[in-house]
C-alpha cells in the first residue's frame, strides 16, 4: 500500500536528524514535569519505573503479537477481543514519519483503517483505565503523526485512536478506546 520506512531511514531520506520528536517538544515545554519523571525513572523500585517497564512489555507484545509471559498473553487476548475486532486493516506498525513542513520526526504505533476510517493509533497500557482528560497528550502525539503521515504519503487521515488497556492483574484487565475526529475540530 505505502512504502513505509523505519524512523532511521525516514530521517536520512528527509535530512531530519536534528528534528525533535513531538514528545521531546512537549517535554521541553514542561521541564518541571520531565525532571520529576526522569528522577523517578532512575529509581528502579519506584512505582513509575515499574509501570513504565510493564507498559513497554505490553507495548512490545501488541507490536509483535507475541507475549513473553501469561499476563501479556492475556493482554493480547483482551486487545484482540475488545479492540482488534474493530481494526479493519493495519497498514503498518512502528514506522518512521517526518514532517519537513513542521520540522519534527517520530514513530507511530499503528496506522490503518479502524471502524471504517483511516486512523493513526497509539497503544497505552496503564494500571488504571484513563479518562478523556488523561489521554490529551497522546492525542496530540497521534495528531502530529497523522499530519506527518498525510504529508509523506498524501493520505487524508482524519481520525485518531488511543487503545487503552488497563489493569495490574489479569482479573483487572479492561479496555477503553478514545477516538478523536480531526474533521470535527478543523479550523
Amino acid at each position: 500500500m505505502y512504502d513505509y520506512m523505519s524512523l532511521q531511514a525516514a530521517v536520512k531520506k528527509y535530512a531530519a536528524k536534528e528534528f525533535p520528536s513531538p514528545t521531546k517538544i512537549w517535554a521541553t515545554l514542561n521541564k518541571r514535569e520531565k525532571a520529576i519523571f526522569d528522577a523517578q525513572m532512575k529509581d528502579k523500585t519506584s512505582p513509575v519505573y515499574k509501570a513504565v517497564m510493564n507498559g513497554r512489555m505490553a507495548h512490545n507484545a501488541l507490536e509483535n503479537n507475541e507475549a513473553k509471559d501469561a499476563f501479556n498473553q492475556r493482554i493480547l487476548e483482551t486487545f484482540e477481543q475488545d479492540i482488534g475486532i474493530d481494526i479493519d486493516t493495519t497498514w503498518a506498525k512502528e514506522q518512521g514519519l517526518v514532517s519537513v513542513k513542521h520540522r519534527y520526526k517520530g514513530k507511530f504505533d499503528g496506522v490503518g483503517v479502524f471502524r471504517g476510517r483511516e486512523t493513526v493509533w497509539d497503544y497505552k497500557k496503564t494500571n488504571k483505565i484513563k479518562t478523556p482528560s488523561g489521554v490529551k497528550k497522546y492525542l496530540k502525539q497521534c495528531a502530529a503523526y497523522a499530519i506527518a503521515h498525510n504529508e509523506m504519503y498524501d493520505t487524508e487521515i482524519d481520525q485518531l485512536a488511543i487503545f487503552n488497556i488497563g489493569g495490574k492483574t489479569v482479573d483487572e484487565l479492561g479496555t477503553r478506546v478514545f477516538v478523536y475526529d480531526l474533521k470535527e475540530h478543523a479550523e
